[in-house]
């Protein structure tokens, strides 16, 4: 179960039902807020509509007394008897602000002051005796007094209904604030989740496929996790050393195909010297019975040049067929260019000139056979796109403004098509008839550039001919001395 919660997916689920539960909260605290609100406010219009009632009966009570009009007795009757239906309408809400015993208060005072205004009525219309009239004036304080405890009951219950009004919009008010900032909290914690979970191992993940695609095999160093993210970087890093596999096999099989194609050439360059050989042994042993010579020194010696360029050549072809790590050291361009010619010198067909135009003296740190590989890969990709005759030159050139140098192969074959351009190298892709190539010469090459720090890339025209630039960075003094 908690081998679970590790995953990616299964967090987003409970951080949205979370935030889900969360608002839910929010709104039906909120609803029940603004329903205590929307009651409150009610009561506060029943409360100021009884402080108003209470005064109307008191104006028309002060009326009667002093114009002595039927009328306005009447109507404050009716005004208390609207009080008085509007407190029955209210007990509970009255109960609750001023406690029970204010609501019995306030029934209590308005019974004395209807009973005390019927009294003073009669009073007023007998109009009898000075003890009466005494009477009467002891009644109109006893209403005055009653009245004022009516006004000042009601406005106390106004003034309580006011307060719990603005104590539900304070409490509503703290609970939006606990609101806001667990929102901003929980998003801030969310964001900061996304940015370390998702956002940053994407963005390495980026970066490690970018330099997939540019040639460096690099795996992503990446803590254990149990989630989505780590999953993926560790198929990453699976495919990345499968990817290097794969590109140091396809290397094994460029090379043998290369190897192949050189067989017919080294075969050709071995037969020269061994024809000589023969030849000058024939003629030693038919005059070995005259004596030795002064031609025969001649012979001898002629012998022991032939036999030194065939062991340079099987050298040079060991050199290059022999597996082993990648490994530079400094050696000398123009010494490796004349090597790789060498190998292939018996594959260029007479229609074709290769020539190297490389000058002495330029050192680099190199990996010889690798870099003989290449360069047999492109100026073989120059002779096969030359359909009549034409030349494939090998140049370079020192760039001190870029600390590097320019290793160029061009040649005056048939170009190719900018809508090809792009994909040239790209493993297995060729313009080539079937059994003419592989597609991998290129793809290697472009490997083996990169792993010397290097850049490649082609310039060509259709009908015209191509460019391919290798561009490799200059030792530094130090490096070059050693």
């Amino acid at each position: 179960m908690w081998r679970g919660l590790g995953k990616i997916r299964v967090r987003l689920v409970l951080g949205f039902f979370a935030c889900f539960l969360g608002v839910s909260g929010f709104v039906g605290l909120s609803y029940r807020y603004f329903i205590q609100l929307e009651d409150g406010l009610l009561a506060l219009n029943r409360a100021d509509e009884l402080v108003n009632l209470t005064l109307e009966a008191r104006r028309f009570e002060k009326n009667y007394f002093l114009y002595r009009d039927e009328l306005d007795f009447k109507e404050a009757l009716r005004y208390l008897g609207e009080v008085e239906q509007s407190l029955v309408l209210q007990r509970e809400a009255v109960e609750k602000l001023l406690g029970p015993s204010g609501w019995v208060q306030w029934r209590d005072t308005s019974w004395i002051y209807r009973k005390s205004l019927s009294v003073a009525r009669d009073l007023v219309e007998s109009r009898r005796d000075k003890e009466e009239q005494e009477l009467l004036s002891a009644y109109i304080e006893t209403i005055r007094s009653a009245g004022q405890e009516l006004i000042g009951l009601a406005e106390n219950l106004a003034k309580r209904q006011r307060l719990e009004v603005q104590g539900t919009l304070h409490r509503y008010r703290v609970l939006f604030g606990i609101f806001f900032l667990s929102t901003v909290s929980f998003g801030a914690v969310i964001v900061y989740l996304l940015e370390s979970k998702i956002v940053r191992p994407l963005s390495i993940i980026e970066k490690g496929t970018r330099n997939v695609a540019e040639g460096r095999f690099e795996t992503i160093e990446w803590n254990s996790g149990r989630d989505e993210i780590s999953s993926l970087v560790r198929a990453f890093n699976r495919m990345v050393v499968q990817l290097e596999e794969n590109r140091e096999q396809m290397v094994r099989t460029e090379k043998l195909t290369a190897l192949g194609t050189l067989t017919s050439g080294v075969a050709h360059e071995l037969n020269n010297p061994l024809g000589n050989i023969s030849t000058s042994c024939q003629i030693l042993l038919e005059e070995v019975d005259q004596g030795f010579l002064p031609h025969h020194k001649q012979l001898l010696l002629s012998i022991e040049d032939q036999v030194m360029k065939a062991r340079d050549i099987v050298r040079a072809l060991l050199e290059f067929s022999r597996q082993r790590e990648f490994e530079v050291r400094p050696v000398e361009l123009k010494e490796v260019v004349d090597d790789a010619l060498k190998l292939m010198r018996g594959d260029i067909p007479a229609r074709v000139e290769v020539r190297s135009e490389v000058p002495p003296g330029i050192v680099l740190n190199l990996d010889k056979a690798r870099i003989q590989q290449a360069l047999i890969n492109l100026v073989m990709n120059g002779i096969q796109a030359i359909e009549d005759s034409g030349k494939v030159v090998i140049r370079a050139q020192e760039k001190p403004e870029r600390g590097a140098v320019w290793v160029e192969v061009e040649d005056t074959g048939c170009g190719i098509p900018p809508e090809v351009l792009p994909r040239v190298f790209d493993p297995f892709f060729t313009t080539k008839e079937v059994g003419r190539g592989t597609g991998l010469g290129l793809s290697v090459t472009y490997g083996i550039v990169e792993r010397h720090g290097g850049r490649i890339w082609i310039e060509s025209q259709v009908g015209k001919g191509t460019k391919v630039v290798m561009e490799f960075s200059l030792p530094r003094p130090q490096e070059a001395s050693e």
